[in-house]
């Protein structure tokens, strides 16, 4: 789990470093209108998958090792793809723009759900040693 754990925490790195931008850019135009956007790029993108990452760095025993993997890509999937398909909504909006904003965002809580089942249910994450 430590490589997927390394690369949830870069790619969580690249969405800091894209919602920093499009923060500067709402700053710099004193124009506001992505403010749903970059606040999905940070939290999702950055603090989730970060958290994520950290996570699977500290908690090296897992038992139920196909639900972290399905819940890391789902993850990366969801949490990488619905801030984009929010945007391209919020820019275009369009019917398959709200799909591309709607399929990620289902995708993401599969991940969410999944990341609740090995809190709950893996028996070597909380396990006395």
């Amino acid at each position: 789990m430590i490589n997927h754990s390394k690369w949830l925490m870069r790619i969580a790195a690249i969405y800091s470093l894209i919602g920093a931008l499009i923060g500067s850019d709402m700053a710099g135009r004193s124009d506001v209108s992505l403010t749903p956007v970059h606040a999905h790029i940070l939290v999702v993108g950055w603090l989730t998958l970060f958290a994520y990452g950290l996570f699977y760095y500290v908690v090296k025993e897992i038992s139920m090792t196909k639900t972290a993997k399905l819940h890391i890509w789902t993850s990366l999937i969801g949490g990488g793809l619905m801030p984009f398909g929010m945007l391209l909504y919020y820019k275009i909006g369009s019917t398959a723009t709200l799909l591309a904003f709607i399929l990620p965002a289902v995708i993401l809580l599969i991940a969410i759900a999944l990341f609740i089942v090995l809190l709950f249910f893996d028996k070597k994450i909380f396990a006395k040693k």
